[in-house]
């Protein structure tokens, strides 16, 4: 999945987060040179082992806005909201983004 090299870099950046911390797979995809496929996959990893756990937040592809606030299930997501910021019409299914929050010390 990760090279050797990248490997050591997401142990360090890792164990950088507390618990209750947000994990953006967008900080691994810069800070490591991966892929977006490649990032989920790493913590999708860390998921399953018991450090992870899904939440979604919503973007606004219009303005480039994260809209708060974290959302623990996708079924949870209100089916109306607009961009505070823009206000165009967001929908879940367009506009959620898988994030992580670590759950272990």
């Amino acid at each position: 999945m990760l090279s050797e090299n990248n490997l050591a870099k997401f142990i360090e950046l890792i164990q950088s987060y507390n618990k209750g911390e947000w994990v953006y797979p967008g900080v691994l995809i810069r800070k490591l040179g991966i892929s977006q496929s490649q990032a989920y996959k790493v913590l999708d990893a860390l998921k399953r082992l018991g450090l992870l756990e899904v939440n979604y937040e919503l973007y606004c592809h219009e303005c480039g806005q994260f809209k708060g606030p974290i959302f623990e299930t996708f079924g949870g997501i209100p089916d109306e909201l607009d961009c505070e910021y823009c206000g165009e019409r967001l929908d879940p299914l367009d506009n959620s983004i898988v994030i992580y929050k670590m759950i272990s010390d």
